[in-house]
């Protein structure tokens, strides 16, 4: 599927330190959201060309015995050229696909962070649990 991308949007991210006994967690959902019809984006866009949407990804993580939490969400619009479809049409594939890039950003400022705070660098590395409708 070919696609227009915008940059990706860090909207939040939070670092937090912990116990180290606290319960591990990995949170990371992916939506895929259809923008406004009276977004100021959609009006200079050319929708002609395909359906715009924006990949928002909310997470929260506490690694296991590592002593931080991460939490906050990267966004991203994206148009599907020649897609004129509802997002559940897109199949799981392409989902992961077009969000794959949002979770290396996660796993990018993790790292980053963690090298600051304290004093190593902590890489994470997600891999996507597809469902089947």
């Amino acid at each position: 599927m070919q696609t227009k991308k915008d940059p990706i949007s860090v909207d939040a991210f939070h670092f937090d330190r912990v116990a180290l006994e606290t319960e591990p967690q990995q949170n990371i959902q992916v939506s895929l959201l259809a923008i406004e019809a009276d977004d100021q984006y959609l009006q200079e866009a050319d929708l002609a060309a395909g359906n715009i949407y924006q990949i928002v990804t909310p997470f929260q993580v506490v690694p296991e015995k590592s002593g931080f939490a991460v939490s906050g969400q990267i966004s991203r619009v994206v148009q599907l050229l020649d897609f004129f479809g509802k997002p559940e049409e897109i199949d799981q594939k392409e989902l992961k696909k077009l969000s794959r890039p949002l979770i290396e950003y996660i796993e990018t400022l993790t790292y980053q962070v963690t090298t600051v705070a304290l004093n190593r660098g902590v890489q994470l590395q997600f891999t996507a649990a597809l469902t089947e409708d």
